[in-house]
């Protein structure tokens, strides 16, 4: 069942007929529905094992929430259940792409690290809460593996059971500090990392730099018209010193502000400390030239684990960017 009722949030390609697409995790999709079961439909065409020998391991993995109850996880398949035994009345579905391969392609067809989302099928999809048409707060956060929560479930893959020790189930979008931080602050956010991606560095699976790949979700598909209130930028980490660094994050402020006009951007020192004081220089810059909406967010001593926090240390994280948030930009 599709209907335009859903609410969509990330980088959805909404251009198919009765289905949508993106590359990114972090990316969801809210509905209100009627009825005492519901189930979520994909289209695993563009999908491949990664281990072509065991066929495991090898889908993109999602999360979901029933109306306020216990998170869900597991591997796309064709027909996904996701609640059964529910009560009489309206319920309210939040389902978030989890976790990706970001080694397989992603950028250029075929997509085979997306996920392809043709629909919920229940007894009946109700009108949208006005809350999700109009919140009262918008995010993006910007960056590379880190922003898209590359390795966060370390700790649990391969360790509890039914998590398999595999990319889709190590990363973990929605316990990115990405995540938490918008859903501490009650906003609604889109997430877009690409692994081992700078401003001009290529990534995993194919992804340009931030420079080139910012005006598209993937090749061929263009930047819709989203208006975020607040974007942070985590760049920095992948690439090494250069005198280069400084300008070249100076274009990409320049980029975001000529696409977003009107947002507060929150330039944030990498949690490692790579370029901090090229990042801190070219904000003083845009400040210097006018620019009052664009800030610094030092991170230094936020932060003293491994290159990819797992879900504690994202948990840390969020707690202090929400409150550098609080207190330096909303």
């Amino acid at each position: 069942m599709w209907s335009r009722e859903l609410c969509f949030f990330g980088r959805w390609d909404l251009r198919g007929k009765e289905r949508a697409i993106t590359v990114n995790s972090g990316s969801y999709v809210k509905a209100r529905f009627s009825g005492t079961s519901l189930r979520a439909s994909f289209d695993l065409s563009l999908n491949k094992p990664h281990c072509e020998c065991t066929k495991e391991g090898s889908y993109p993995t999602i999360a979901w929430q029933i109306d306020s109850g216990a998170w869900q996880e597991a591997e796309i398949s064709a027909s996904v259940k996701l609640a059964q035994g529910l009560g009489k009345g309206s319920h309210t579905v939040m389902l978030i792409v989890r976790g990706l391969d970001e080694h397989q392609s992603r950028w250029m067809p075929p997509l085979v690290a997306s996920v392809t989302f043709t629909g919920f099928e229940a007894q009946k999809l109700e009108r949208a809460l006005p809350a999700w048409r109009r919140p009262k707060l918008t995010m993006e956060f910007l960056g590379d593996s880190i922003t898209e929560g590359v390795i966060v479930n370390e700790g649990r893959a391969g360790v509890l059971p039914g998590i398999p020790f595999t990319w889709p189930w190590l990363a973990d979008a929605r316990q990115s500090y990405a995540a938490q931080t918008a859903l501490a602050l009650g906003a609604e956010w889109r997430q877009v990392g690409f692994g081992a991606t700078g401003l001009k560095l290529v990534g995993s699976g194919g992804a340009p730099g931030a420079l080139a790949a910012f005006d598209f979700f993937y090749a061929g598909c263009p930047r819709d018209k989203w208006q975020p209130d607040v974007v942070v930028i985590n760049q920095g980490t992948n690439e090494p010193p250069s005198p280069e660094y400084q300008g070249l994050y100076g274009q990409y402020l320049a980029q975001l502000r000529r696409a977003y006009p009107k947002a507060k951007l929150a330039a944030l020192r990498p949690f490692g400390g790579a370029h901090g004081e090229d990042i801190k220089a070219a904000v003083s810059a845009c400040n210097a030239a006018g620019d009052s909406r664009m800030y610094y967010i030092d991170s230094t001593g936020w932060y003293t684990g491994p290159l990819h926090p797992n879900i504690e240390g994202s948990a840390t994280l969020a707690e202090k960017l929400v409150h550098a948030l609080k207190t330096q930009v909303l």
